[in-house]
C-alpha cells in the first residue's frame, strides 16, 4: 500500500476555501449585503406597533463549519442568516420573506430570486449569496418556509446555531476534527466533479456533512482509509424503494436534519436522482480501496485523480504488477 497521506495534506490544502475570518473577500461581500439591507429596513416597524424591526446576522453553511472548498466554476457560494426580533405571530412568514427580497432587489447587478429556504442574490461577479429569513420568536428560532407562490408558506422551528455545534462536536480533540473537516472537504470535491459536470442533480452538501459526521472514525495519518469508512457507510444507508410509477426498485436514502426541524436533508431528489447518488457512491467506494491497495504512489494518485478531477498525479519509481484500475463509470 502506499503510502499517500501527503498527497491528501497537500491536496486539502489546495481546494480548501477559508472561513470568513480567513477570507477577507467573501466577508467583505457578506458585510456589504448585511448593511445594505439594515440601510434599507431603516424606517420599517413590526405591523400594528411602533417598534423598530431589526434583525441579527448569524453565519452558515460551509464556510461557518470550516469545511469550504474552492468551487470548480468560480461561484461562490456565502450562507448568512437574518434573525428577526420578532415573533412569529408578529409577522407573516412570506409577507416577511417578501419584504427582504423586494429591499434586496432595489440594487443594481443583482438578481434577486425567491426560493423555498431563503432568498437569493446571484451577482454577475461571480459569487451568490443565501440568505434564509428567521423570527427570534423569544430565542425558539422559526425560519420562514415556502415557496413565493405556494399557499404553504409557514414558520418553521429551526436551529442553526444548534446544527453548527453539531457539526463541530464531532470530536472535542484538535487533529480528529481536522481530519473530519478534510474528509468532508473530499467529498465536497467528489461531488463537484462527479455530478456538476454531467447535468446530475447533486446531493446537497449538509447531506454529505451530516453522513460524514454520523459515521466518521479517526484514522491516525491516514485520510484515506478514514474517507472510505466515511464512503461505505453513505452506500450502506441506502434502501430498496419500489415505484410504482415506472415500476421499478430504486435506492433511496433518507436523512434527518439532526436539529430542528427534522427534515429529510435530501427531499428535493426524486428516486432516480437518489439512485444515481447511489451508484457514484458506490463507483466511489471501489475507486479508493483500489487506490488504497496501490504499491505505486503514482498509480494510487492517478485513481484519486480520475476520482476528484484535481488530484496531483505523482511520479515515482515504484512500478505496479497489476492492470491500471479504471473506476467504474469514468472514462481513461
Amino acid at each position: 500500500m502506499a503510502d499517500i497521506q501527503k498527497a491528501f495534506i497537500d491536496y486539502h490544502d489546495q481546494i480548501k476555501l477559508g472561513t470568513y475570518d480567513e477570507n477577507k473577500a467573501l466577508r467583505d461581500k457578506r458585510d456589504l449585503l448585511i448593511n445594505g439591507l439594515k440601510e434599507s429596513l431603516r424606517d420599517e416597524k413590526i405591523p400594528n406597533t411602533e417598534k423598530k424591526l431589526t434583525f441579527s446576522k448569524i453565519d452558515q453553511g460551509s464556510y461557518s463549519m470550516h469545511t469550504g472548498v474552492k468551487p470548480l466554476d468560480d461561484d461562490y457560494d456565502i450562507d448568512v442568516g437574518v434573525i428577526f426580533d420578532i415573533n412569529t405571530d408578529d409577522y407573516d412568514s412570506k409577507k416577511l420573506k417578501k419584504l427582504v427580497r423586494d429591499k434586496l432587489d432595489k440594487q443594481n447587478n443583482r438578481n434577486v430570486s425567491y426560493n423555498r429556504p431563503c432568498i437569493s442574490v446571484n451577482y454577475a461577479a461571480g459569487y451568490h449569496v443565501d440568505i434564509p429569513v428567521y423570527a427570534k420568536n423569544g430565542g425558539n428560532i422559526h425560519i420562514a418556509w415556502g415557496k413565493e407562490t405556494s399557499s404553504e408558506h409557514v414558520w418553521y422551528e429551526s436551529d442553526p446555531e444548534g446544527l453548527k455545534q453539531w457539526v463541530k462536536d464531532v470530536s472535542n480533540d484538535g487533529e480528529q476534527r481536522a481530519q473530519f473537516r478534510r474528509c468532508v472537504r473530499y467529498l465536497k470535491r467528489w461531488k463537484n466533479k462527479n455530478f456538476t459536470s454531467n447535468g446530475n442533480t447533486a446531493p446537497p452538501s449538509i447531506g454529505l456533512t451530516i453522513q460524514a459526521k454520523t459515521s466518521f472514525v479517526y484514522k491516525k495519518e491516514d485520510d484515506l482509509s478514514c474517507l472510505i469508512g466515511i464512503a461505505k457507510s453513505i452506500r450502506d444507508s441506502f434502501t430498496l424503494s419500489f415505484s410504482v410509477d415506472d415500476m421499478k426498485f430504486y435506492k433511496v436514502v433518507d436523512v434527518p436534519l439532526p436539529v430542528a426541524p427534522g427534515k429529510n436533508v435530501y427531499y428535493k431528489m426524486t428516486k432516480k436522482q437518489l439512485d444515481n447518488y447511489y451508484n457514484k457512491v458506490d463507483e466511489l467506494v471501489e475507486a479508493l480501496e483500489a487506490a488504497q491497495e496501490e504499491e505505486s504512489l503514482s498509480e494510487s494518485s492517478t485513481i484519486l485523480n480520475k476520482v476528484f478531477g484535481d488530484f496531483p498525479v505523482i511520479s515515482d519509481a515504484v512500478k505496479s504488477n497489476k492492470q491500471p484500475y479504471l473506476p467504474t463509470g469514468m472514462s481513461a
